[in-house]
């Protein structure tokens, strides 16, 4: 099971390509280095410790056998994502761009620590190849666990039999993983 910080950097990840498009911004439209270079450093380290926290995750987490009851996907929500990353750029349109600015700083945070109390996907994970599946498990029959799986289209919820329990809503598919067939 994780711990605070790896949760909290887990979620914190979700911001990474929003750092990134903002020290971008902050270059094109100052024209200075020190801002953008904070923000890469950030989200470098971010980005670093949750691949070492995930990478620790796929290989030390227990495995369980599951009975899924039911699956969706979860994918849908990246469109969300991707238009805020291009928030950073409205400056450019607009002149009045900081309370704007301001408002969508305390939102993104409101979206980081927020949802540090439930299981969400993630950016950075999809980015690479991975994709998520909201289930339902038999002794709970709530849709409330979300599935990390590396498979692109799991159609059945029979296909689902071997789990790692990350956390109380997060698991891994363990399905494919040579180590784990």
């Amino acid at each position: 099971m994780i711990n605070w910080i790896q949760r909290f950097v887990y979620h914190l990840a979700n911001a990474v390509p929003l750092m990134l498009m903002t020290a971008l911004v902050w270059f094109l439209e100052y024209e200075t280095w020190l801002f953008p270079i904070i923000l890469l450093t950030i989200a470098t380290t971010i980005a670093i410790l949750f691949a070492v926290f995930f990478s620790y995750w796929k290989y030390n987490c227990s495995i369980k056998n599951i009975n899924v009851t039911s699956i969706s996907s979860k994918d849908s929500w990246v469109v969300a994502y991707f238009f805020s990353y291009l928030l950073p750029f409205a400056n450019m349109i607009m002149s009045d761009f900081h309370t704007v600015m301001l408002m969508v700083v305390i939102l993104m945070l409101g979206l980081v620590i927020v949802p540090s109390f439930m299981a969400m996907p993630n950016i950075l994970l999809y980015l690479f190849g991975y994709r998520f599946y909201e289930i339902g498990i038999d002794r709970t029959g709530v849709m409330d666990y979300l599935l990390i799986s590396k498979r692109r289209r799991i159609r059945s919820k029979i296909d689902i039999k071997r789990v790692m329990r990350v956390s109380e809503k997060l698991l891994i598919d363990t399905r494919g993983d040579k180590k784990y067939v």
